[in-house]
């Protein structure tokens, strides 16, 4: 399923082949972690039905991943709009491998280009803003943002998983708000699509 991941080489004169099979071990512990919390997020509250919205308060490493597994388990994902402030780079390097496979369609990112104490920006940033560079399917804004919206059209519905927490693995108290909504969908659409075409 991972074959085609690339691999960020900063260990210059490292064996490439050991560096590839390291990122590749990370992104395959990252998911089993993941479906583990979709399969949690499955056993809460299951995908809302039309109108329908949950409300989730959590401690536990959870996070708007476990909501793309959640529904990849059942259909593809058409259209995907996603503004993150931070995410790890296992879980970038598999959304981009469910784009390249055809399991989402189209995606549009708004990219936070935050930095850190270095002053340099976050890898996962460059890596995710520089594949949508290269692909027809995915279009992005790097830009200074700290929202943090999943919003999800499929066959079947228009998903829209809002909240407090990024998809990195820090644990705290976090609140999300989940529900089917097809005029939320819209509006968060509509949002990050104005802030690309305006550049």
């Amino acid at each position: 399923m991972f074959e085609s991941i690339d691999y960020w080489d900063d260990n210059k004169g490292q064996d490439k082949s050991a560096l590839k099979q390291k990122a590749l071990k990370r992104i395959i512990k990252n998911n089993k972690i993941h479906f583990i919390k979709a399969k949690a997020l499955s056993d809460l509250c299951g995908i809302p039905n039309k109108n329908e919205q949950f409300r989730i308060i959590t401690e536990k490493q959870f996070n708007a991943y476990a909501l793309i597994l959640h529904l990849l388990e059942k259909e593809l994902i058409e259209e995907m709009y996603l503004a993150i402030y931070r995410i790890n780079q296992p879980t970038v390097k598999s959304i981009i491998n469910f784009i390249e496979s055809g399991k989402i369609k189209k995606a549009t990112f708004v990219i936070s280009n935050f930095f850190n104490q270095t002053k340099k920006p976050e890898r996962w940033a460059i890596m995710l803003k520089d594949f949508c560079d290269n692909n027809a399917n995915s279009k992005h804004i790097y830009i200074h943002n700290h929202a943090k919206v999943l919003a999800i059209k499929t066959k079947v519905g228009h998903y829209v998983f809002e909240g407090s927490g990024n998809m990195s693995d820090n644990a705290r108290i976090e609140q999300y708000v989940y529900e089917e909504n097809k005029e939320v969908f819209d509006f968060h659409k509509n949002w990050m699509l104005k802030l690309i075409k305006n550049g």
